[in-house]
């Protein structure tokens, strides 16, 4: 018990992370178009100083259907785990069970104008301060 309680504090403290000088892709998420697969291809990552875009190998996938479920998978199609989401605007909410409990992450979510890039930061339950964002490409 002491070591998840120990994992939860120490992922909480790896989420705290924004950097107000980076500009989100500024078109709104919404439930149409957010509907498919999305695969993790940039992360921008702060420990505490200056960082870039970086591209991501063989990143996560989200799916998303159009009856408010998703599925989150490894780069090789594997689920990970499954749940429901709600948009909120600007916000994205995953609602899934974590050992017989709901547990809820939210993210501030993005397009870009055509909507095929979907850009994510951690909203809740930490915020991020010195930066992460994390970049999806429509497969």
């Amino acid at each position: 018990m002491i070591t998840r309680i120990f994992v939860a504090i120490s992922l909480l403290f790896l989420m705290q992370c924004q950097n107000d000088d980076t500009e989100f892709d500024n078109t709104p998420v919404d439930d149409t178009s957010l509907v498919g697969e999305w695969l993790l291809t940039e992360s921008y990552v702060s420990p505490g100083g200056a960082t870039e875009w970086q591209d991501v190998d063989e990143g996560y996938r989200y799916i998303f259907d159009e009856f408010g479920n998703y599925e989150r998978t490894n780069f090789d199609k594997e689920t990970l785990n499954t749940g429901s989401y709600e948009i909120i605007a600007p916000e994205l909410y995953l609602y899934f069970i974590t050992e017989g409990e709901k547990d809820t992450l939210g993210f501030t979510a993005d397009f870009n104008s055509s909507k095929t890039s979907l850009t994510l930061s951690p909203s809740y339950p930490g915020i991020c301060i010195e930066g992460c964002l994390y970049r999806f490409m429509k497969q």
